[in-house]
């Protein structure tokens, strides 16, 4: 191809569904997912096949690459490591304050290590962790066709974000602003994880199944007891660790709190059944 002024790569890699999206001049050449390429469903690994697909399909090479988006920012996992040590001063999550905290630590700078080892693969790149949730709403306003729109998010975790709100603008190029956000432990897609592993289906994999299913279910069977668990607030809402206590992202940290019974959120699910 001719004289190329901005090759962009764009990476989902190291979680669920690995994937690569390229853009030339601004222009998008394409998007996959690794799994399409290398039949390992829900992948983790580097999206390698989807990225030389990309690039062959372009006429390019890795030396072309200017700029590599990676969708996570290790700092902010660091934010959330200090929080979460606040947590240690209530009954509710105190056994796993430290163990959050390491975690997210942990996180931090495993996360770290992997962007300079994405860069180590475009060496004349520049490579720019993005906030999880900016990739997210960047994604939806770009695709939307509007102007300017309202953008939600809501997922199980991006670095400590679980919901935001933005606003989204086209100038020169599309551009969301973060108006308002709730972080982790409160995570909408952390419960319906949560009920999909009791249920018996993979968390982070399986909660399409659990979604299909639901249109067939009873809403009222649950609702009282989803009620305490989930509580609305006047910003938002809370989940109440009672029934599903706080993420670690330690591998081998059980669902229980230190001393006590087995997770209430499994037994009172259980009673109402």
């Amino acid at each position: 191809m001719g004289r190329v002024h901005s090759v962009v790569l764009g990476l989902c890699s190291y979680t669920h569904d690995s994937s690569a999206a390229l853009l030339v001049d601004g222009e998008l050449v394409g998007f996959v997912e690794e799994e399409r390429l290398s039949a390992t469903k829900h992948t983790s690994r580097y999206p390698e096949a989807a990225v030389a697909w990309l690039l062959d399909r372009a006429n390019l090479t890795a030396g072309h690459v200017d700029a590599v988006a990676y969708n996570f920012q290790p700092v902010h996992y660091l934010l959330e490591s200090s929080a979460a040590l606040q947590k240690a001063f209530f009954p509710a999550t105190g056994g796993r304050a430290l163990a959050r905290a390491h975690g997210f630590a942990k996180v931090a700078m495993r996360t770290r290590r992997r962007t300079r080892a994405i860069g180590r693969r475009f060496p004349d790149a520049q490579v720019r962790p993005i906030l999880h949730h900016r990739a997210h709403q960047l994604a939806a306003f770009a695709a939307s066709g509007w102007d300017d729109a309202a953008v939600l998010v809501v997922d199980s975790l991006g670095e400590r974000q679980t919901t935001t709100i933005a606003l989204g603008h086209t100038g020169l190029a599309p551009r969301t602003q973060t108006l308002e956000a709730i972080n982790d432990p409160d995570s909408l897609g952390y419960v319906y994880g949560g009920v999909t592993e009791h249920l018996g289906w993979r968390r982070g994999d399986e909660e399409g199944t659990v979604m299909a299913l639901a249109a067939l279910g009873d809403p009222d069977r649950f609702r009282a007891l989803f009620a305490r668990a989930i509580r609305t607030t006047a910003t938002g809402f809370h989940i109440d660790p009672v029934y599903f206590p706080p993420r670690t992202l330690t591998s081998g940290t059980s669902g229980r709190r230190a001393g006590s019974s087995p997770r209430p959120a499994r037994a009172a699910i259980r009673t109402s059944l």
